[in-house]
């Protein structure tokens, strides 16, 4: 392993550090941009400096400059306006594609030494259960935690291995497993992020390759992808969330890839791997952590906490004779519902358990009620179809009778195509609960012959018939029941959150056009593309009988915080 503290003084000049846009990226290229902006930052007094770029290898140069020049660099998970406006709190400085970057002038190139082990990394938790939090972390913390991951994963790849990621750099597995440790290690890295696991496997054809993933990318990889034509991986990890069992056993026996998952958290680093058996799915302590139950709580102990201080976990442990342990239900996921505890997590497993269902979700809503989110199978569709929601929603409600109390069964019930997940794997519950606003009980049932939806391309089509006794066609003309433009803009939104991860936050609406009216009797047909990089939402309604276009328009959408 390279010390990092060390790099600069130990690094060759035609080492091979990775790949950026197709061109080879050597030793002596990483230590003039690194001298050069290092030059720059130190003609400026901003001590902390916000860094965002789409390609992991500028992202390294800033945050190795910024360590160099004993700045603190402050990694949000995002770069679009609110997050920029929130992180002006903080940061002084903002480094590469942002909307108003910090001007840098000439500067002399500066003669690269040690980096201080006390320079800081600011990262930020998903976000995933609130908003997101800013984590400070010491350079000797992450240190630690990279010569961890050596010691435990090390020894399964050559030192050839090129680390690939279907994940975002901007968040701390990204950024140890596709920046950090592959520089530390000597590896060499690929800068951009694929978007398709298809690249990933064409490039591992001529080369060795260790893919960086999520649960999110591994439960929707496309049946056709050459995995016979391809190499063994060297390494498939996983992080961000448990892997369903279904999935990991799927990878290691038809593709013939056990996937490692990684157990841990923005706050922790990392704690406990795992390769999924058959009849185990145990976790093993990282090298140097240990993770016991004390007080009747769990609680970690390792060299990536500040201070070397004990932390407790939320989640429950039942510790193994073999030093492995399994992970019970958070604490967090016991919840008082008209008096009664009663674990989430219960119901969770027993719902996902459900005949005609692929995947569910339960939270607790601001009322106090729970709601559920369901993802059916192809035949819960057809019967969704056939017998309706409520009638579908009482089934499942009878299926969990038996393992929870009366008050601890669903109230509220959505069905949609997919459960709102982040590219890290996690489920933001704001998201989760922007299902069950007011107006998505009202949503129109899609009629059975609807295509099915291009999620792998952000895409679908919808046929929604238009019943005379809807509620909106009273009181707003005398002479026609006419369906009202706010409502199809809700229903645009309504039916995108039944099918993409959309941001909790509608900021602004653009360019909306309203062609014809849409009236009682005459169905139409919904298009929505969601634009994931730049928080738009697509709409346009046409009519399903002549084709005419009723209305169209884009949906802005903002996060709240960095995440």
């Amino acid at each position: 392993m390279m010390m990092l503290t060390h790099l600069f003084p130990s690094l060759a000049d035609d080492h091979l550090i990775g790949w950026h846009q197709n061109q080879p990226i050597r030793g002596e290229q990483l230590c003039a941009d690194v001298a050069a902006l290092s030059g720059q930052l130190d003609t400026l007094p901003a001590r902390h400096w916000a860094v965002f770029h789409g390609h992991a290898y500028p992202t390294l140069v800033a945050l190795l400059a910024l360590w160099q020049t004993g700045r603190s660099a402050w990694l949000p998970g995002n770069n679009l306006p609110a997050t920029e406006a929130a992180l002006a709190d903080h940061c002084q400085g903002f480094l590469g594609e942002w909307q108003t970057p910090t001007p840098l002038p000439n500067g002399d190139t500066l003669t690269l030494g040690n980096a201080s082990p006390d320079a800081e990394l600011v990262i930020f938790t998903s976000g995933s259960s609130g908003e997101p939090k800013a984590i400070h972390k010491q350079y000797r913390q992450l240190l630690n935690e990279l010569d961890t991951l050596e010691q435990a994963f090390g020894h399964r790849l050559t030192a050839d291995t090129v680390f690939a990621g279907t994940v975002s750099h901007q968040h701390i597995y990204g950024l140890l497993f596709r920046l950090l440790w592959p520089l530390a290690s000597g590896r060499p890295l690929v800068s951009e992020q694929l978007q398709d696991p298809l690249s990933l496997l064409t490039r591992a054809q001529s080369q060795p390759t260790a893919w960086v993933a999520s649960p999110a990318h591994l439960k929707r990889l496309r049946h056709d992808l050459p995995w016979q034509k391809t190499p063994p991986l060297q390494a498939i990890f996983s992080s961000g969330g448990p892997l369903p069992r279904d999935i990991a056993l799927q990878m290691a026996q038809q593709h013939g890839q056990p996937v490692t998952e990684v157990y841990g958290s923005s706050e922790t680093g990392g704690i406990a791997w795992r390769c999924q058996q058959p009849d185990d799915d145990s976790w093993a302590p990282l090298p140097g952590i240990h993770v016991k139950t004390e007080h009747g709580r769990a609680t970690l102990h390792s060299p990536h906490l500040p201070d070397g201080q004990p932390c407790p976990l939320d989640d429950q442990i039942e510790e193994q004779s073999n030093g492995r342990f399994r992970l019970g239900p958070r604490k967090d996921s016991i919840v008082k519902i008209e008096g009664k505890r009663l674990s989430l997590n219960t119901l969770r497993s027993a719902l996902n358990n459900a005949e005609w269902v692929a995947e569910a979700d339960v939270i607790v809503l601001p009322d106090q009620r729970l709601g559920a989110i369901v993802v059916l199978t192809a035949t819960g569709r057809q019967v969704l179809a056939e017998q309706g929601r409520r009638a579908l929603s009482q089934t499942l409600r009878a299926h969990l009778a038996p393992h929870v109390d009366a008050v601890g069964l669903p109230r509220r019930w959505r069905f949609v195509a997919r459960l709102p997940e982040t590219p890290q794997g996690k489920r933001p519950l704001a998201q989760l609960q922007a299902l069950f606003t007011s107006s998505q009980s009202l949503l129109p049932e899609p009629l059975p012959a609807e295509p099915q939806p291009d999620l792998a391309d952000n895409t679908v089509t919808l046929a929604l018939p238009i019943d005379h006794d809807l509620p909106w066609f009273s009181g707003h003309f005398a002479q026609q029941g006419v369906l009202p433009g706010v409502v199809q803009i809700d229903w645009a939104e309504g039916f995108a959150r039944q099918h993409f991860s959309l941001p909790g936050t509608l900021s602004h609406l653009e360019v909306i056009k309203f062609n014809s009216l849409i009236t009682p009797g005459n169905p139409v047909q919904l298009k929505l593309e969601w634009k994931p990089d730049s928080g738009k939402l697509l709409f346009a309604f046409r009519s399903l009988d002549d084709d005419r276009p009723h209305s169209s328009g884009r949906l802005v959408f903002h996060p709240d915080s960095p995440s």
